[in-house]
């Protein structure tokens, strides 16, 4: 079985040889246990520091796009086109796989190669201390558009020849993967929630999670809106209470 790893890169020097590192460190393993790994990394012409760890560890990529894009939206979608695993994924350059995790996803995979799975994650922070887990849940439309728009994406994966037939991302800033996970149960994938971590997710002061917060509630009621979302649902209210927050007291929470 093989795997697409998507790198969509943008001048992240502060933590983009660690993950380069952890990606290094899975292909080894995943060679030893009979599984094949390609790095495609696609990135938004970064500064000159980027770009020298970038060439530092070309070895590890199969494919390397450096070039401008219009946003991490489309530089994953390149990514979709060009992998050749039978599942992908993509990986900011500031979250690592948590390759015995991998592993155990990948075996599971063998005996029911289901069209998306995923499972826990691990929260870091700046240094790599673990802070949090978030443990998967089962994912379904009604409660993802009305209740918890939560997903799992970061070293979950996608069946190829199911997302052939549903295509790419669509062109939002920040919750392109919400919208692609309803896509996918919309569109009857079958989903399997893993019991154990498969990524560690970073939280820093300049991650996009937590500058543009905003911009992610607008999107969600935009995204889960189109997918049937009921006016009065917990999910609105929520996230009606966040803007009302952050525009009285400029907050991001």
């Amino acid at each position: 079985m093989k795997f697409s790893i998507i790198i969509p890169s943008y001048n992240q020097d502060k933590f983009i040889a660690e993950t380069f590192e952890n990606l290094s460190l899975l292909k080894k393993r995943a060679t030893e246990n009979n599984i094949d790994v390609e790095v495609l990394l696609f990135d938004n012409q970064s500064t000159e520091a980027t770009q020298n760890i970038i060439n530092a560890y070309k070895e590890l990529f199969d494919y390397v796009e450096i070039q401008k894009d219009k946003g991490q939206y489309d530089a994953i979608n390149k990514g979709i086109k060009k992998v050749s695993g039978d599942y992908w994924t993509w990986l900011n350059t500031d979250d690592l796989i948590e390759i015995d995790g991998f592993l155990k996803l990948a075996k599971i995979l063998e005996n029911d190669p289901v069209d998306y799975i995923y499972g826990n994650i691990i929260l870091i922070d700046d240094v790599g201390n673990e802070t949090q887990v978030a443990h998967s849940t089962a994912l379904d439309l009604n409660g993802m558009v009305n209740n918890n728009p939560g997903i799992y994406q970061p070293g979950s994966f996608f069946r190829k020849s199911f997302t052939d037939k549903i295509g790419v991302l669509e062109a939002y800033e920040c919750c392109f993967d919400y919208e692609y996970i309803l896509r996918i149960i919309k569109n009857e994938g079958s989903l399997y929630a893993c019991d154990f971590s498969v990524s560690k997710f970073r939280l820093h002061t300049s991650s996009k999670t937590k500058n543009i917060t905003i911009k992610f509630v607008k999107e969600q009621l935009i995204i889960s809106k189109q997918y049937g979302r009921r006016s009065l649902s917990k999910l609105a209210f929520i996230a009606f209470l966040r803007i009302i927050k952050h525009r009285l007291l400029g907050t991001y929470q």
